[in-house]
């Protein structure tokens, strides 16, 4: 027997402990003389959560890679959807309307910038095509027959219709065709003909598998980019599911499997010669899931059908690193329930104060977070204060404004073990907003109400008084979210008529529009800076789990809070956010709960043992 000296031409190293894993170990072998164990550094593939769609659908068509897809269309209650949605690789947000709506289109090709989406139903057999150019779309040549559940890829200039039901000839539909940019040509003819097929690859070098003849198949062919042959079928038959790769390489994931309507979740591999199944299963097993053009080591299953439309999204991933998705935990419970608080600090180590008990009344009561528990402090506000704002650390906070029960202007500082008054505002309101991660000495608060109604004003604090700035609130807003710092802060969202998405960029003497947000609220909460945000739950009532993330430009979706509330105080990052506090809606009540947000993290290994003879 070969040695693996002989066979790599180096020796297995003997360490007393594993090496610090980078990339370059990949594949590296070696002995840990500690634990007796041969390790090696290998790749896996592995399904995590990803961000939820804005809008749950299925039977829409997708295009694009892991971290740029866009879904198009679709069919959703009540019925065929005319939205795009585009993907950055953590979050959805909208995009451009197709000019027709449908859904069984699956058929689509090309990127989130450059894409083509072909055939479908609207509610009869559709040959159109439009393309898409990052913002809207365009009508293109019609495909020579009109059909539905196509096989599509490559790209915009290149693309593949393979497939698909025509109506007759149903289900088994042969015919390819080929397109160039703005029409259509007949290409290859598959050697079975079959709807709800999967392709990918380029127009030249494509593969398509799975779909439905009288059942699911399991048939694979390869296309020249003048003729289909067949090779080896997969594992599993299966129709309607998700795929990603090329002809060397590919993924099968999802979909109906045998008897109908059975969904599966099994992932099946091609290496551009054999089948196999994947340990790497969907958490949600569906079928109609998109197709994006992704790789077979990157790639998505989007919304779908695991029993009502989902707006549910999957990453998988086939790489030497652990990858952990964005999510909500559970954190230490608050010793008072309450909602309409404020606070100050970061994951770890915030402050909350002041709010309304389930008495109903309002609060003094201060409790300070370590990252796991609360603790209620001895120090008290001044005065028992809902609807105000705070700022600053643990152990230098500023709360401002709010109801006491009047719209007051106080402000008091604390120092982690006493509160202290401190300059009034310039105007006295309640609901009004701050930039959370300002400091003791460097603060901005903004909006609000008080009588005759919502506010515009924005003032800054120094440590020791309150200036108004020359320059307002484009319009009085009133409960919104407020992020960033004293000279880059973010307004999200607000309470107006009616309630609104509106985000507002501060560069330190001016308020600019920014991107608006996803969903109409107020009374949600926020984390991070101007450029990176997250902001989550409000209202309408009876509150929500929705969360959302800002790039600095525009929103996209982020995963879903566990506990659906309005009037939760909000601290730390976009990637280590804290939500604490809020009012419930099932059952109505006053909250103690705190959920923690992380957002995806990437890391090298573990290594892996390996079995020995």
């Amino acid at each position: 027997m070969a040695t693996y000296d002989e066979i790599y031409g180096k020796r297995v190293e003997v360490l007393d402990a594993d090496p610090t894993l980078t990339s370059a170990h990949e594949g590296q072998v070696w002995y840990n003389s500690a634990t007796g164990a041969l390790k090696s550094l290998v790749s896996f593939g592995a399904w995590s959560s990803g961000s939820s769609f804005i809008t749950a659908r299925d039977v829409g068509s997708s295009m694009g890679t892991q971290t740029a897809a866009l879904y198009a269309a679709g069919q959703a209650p009540p019925g065929l959807q005319n939205s795009s949605e585009e993907y950055n690789g953590s979050g959805w947000a909208t995009g451009g309307n197709v000019n027709t709506a449908r859904k069984d289109g699956w058929g689509a090709a090309g990127t989130q910038t450059a894409g083509v989406f072909f055939g479908g139903q609207e509610p009869g057999q559709s040959n159109k095509t439009e393309s898409y150019n990052g913002t809207a779309w365009t009508a293109q040549g019609v495909l020579s027959t009109a059909r539905h559940l196509i096989g599509g890829t490559g790209t915009l200039t290149a693309a593949l219709a393979a497939g698909g039901n025509a109506e007759p000839p149903a289900p088994a539909f042969t015919g390819t065709e080929e397109f160039g940019g703005s029409s259509w040509t007949a290409g290859g003819t598959l050697n079975t003909g079959r709807q709800g097929l999967v392709a990918c690859g380029p127009q030249t070098a494509a593969l398509a598998y799975s779909g439905y003849t009288t059942a699911a198949v399991a048939n694979t062919e390869s296309y020249d980019g003048t003729s289909w042959t067949n090779v080896n079928a997969m594992p599993v038959a299966s129709r309607m599911g998700g795929g990603a790769g090329d002809q060397t390489a590919a993924l099968a994931y999802g979909g109906y499997g045998t008897p109908a309507p059975t969904k599966i979740g099994t992932t099946q591999s091609y290496d551009g010669t054999n089948w196999s199944t994947s340990p790497a299963t969907l958490a949600t097993s569906r079928y109609c899931t998109g197709i994006p053009s992704g790789t077979s080591s990157a790639a998505l299953a989007l919304g779908g059908f695991p029993s009502t439309d989902t707006n549910n999204t999957e990453e998988f991933n086939k790489s030497i690193n652990t990858i952990t998705a964005a999510a909500w935990a559970s954190g230490g419970n608050l010793n008072t329930a309450r909602y309409n608080g404020a606070g100050a600090g970061s994951q770890t180590a915030t402050a909350v104060f002041g709010g309304v008990d389930a008495g109903p009344s309002n609060s003094n009561a201060t409790e300070i977070y370590d990252g796991s528990s609360w603790t209620t402090s001895p120090a008290t506000l001044p005065a028992a204060t809902k609807n105000l704002a705070g700022f600053g650390t643990s152990t230098a906070a500023i709360a401002a404004g709010g109801q006491a029960p009047g719209f007051t202007d106080a402000t008091s500082s604390f120092n982690g073990s006493a509160w202290t008054g401190g300059p009034t505002l310039n105007t006295a309101r309640g609901h009004l907003s701050a930039a959370i991660q300002g400091t003791s000495t460097a603060g901005l608060v903004f909006g609000g109400e008080a009588p005759p109604g919502y506010q515009t004003a924005t003032e800054s604090f120094n440590g020791s008084a309150w200036t108004t700035t020359p320059n307002s609130l484009p319009s009085g807003i009133s409960d919104g979210a407020g992020a960033g710092t004293q000279t880059a802060a973010l307004s999200i969202a607000h309470e107006a008529s009616p309630l609104g998405k509106a985000t507002y960029e501060w560069n330190g003497s001016s308020w600019t529009a920014g991107g608006s947000t996803i969903n109409t609220r107020a009374g949600n909460a926020a984390s991070g800076s101007q450029t990176a945000a997250i902001t989550f739950a409000g209202q309408p009532a009876p509150g929500n789990t929705l969360t959302e993330g800002y790039d600095g430009t525009a929103w996209s979706t982020r995963p879903s809070m566990a506990t659906a509330r309005y009037g939760s105080v909000g601290s730390g990052t976009a990637t280590a956010g804290l939500s604490s506090m809020g009012y419930t809606p099932s059952p109505a009540a006053v909250t103690n709960a705190t959920e923690e947000f992380t957002g995806e993290t990437t890391s090298v290994g573990p290594a892996q043992t390996l079995t020995t003879s």
